[in-house]
């Protein structure tokens, strides 16, 4: 097998390309999930609206810090295929 930096180029492009949808699912699940709880412990509309916001929010985050880590991932890669052209 030959090296093909397109690889690496292709696959940090991919990851670039999840972590722009990651915050966006992990906000929708988050309040999906804290609408259905709140309305689970507190069957009135204002429970369901304030689990969802607190969900929501802790789902925003968590979104954030992985589309960061994949990000990161894709930095690395990225400059690991420059550092052999560089080396060539």
């Amino acid at each position: 097998m030959q090296y093909d930096s397109n690889v690496i180029v292709e696959f940090a492009a991919k990851l670039y390309k999840r972590a722009g949808s990651m915050i966006l699912s992990y906000t929708v699940f988050g309040v999906l999930l804290g609408a259905i709880g709140g309305f689970m412990v507190i069957p009135e509309a204002v429970a369901a609206v304030i689990g969802a916001m607190i969900l929501g929010l802790i789902g925003f985050k968590l979104g954030v810090d992985k589309a960061f880590q994949l990000k990161l991932q894709a930095q690395v890669a990225l400059c690991q295929v420059q550092i052999e052209t560089n080396t060539r």
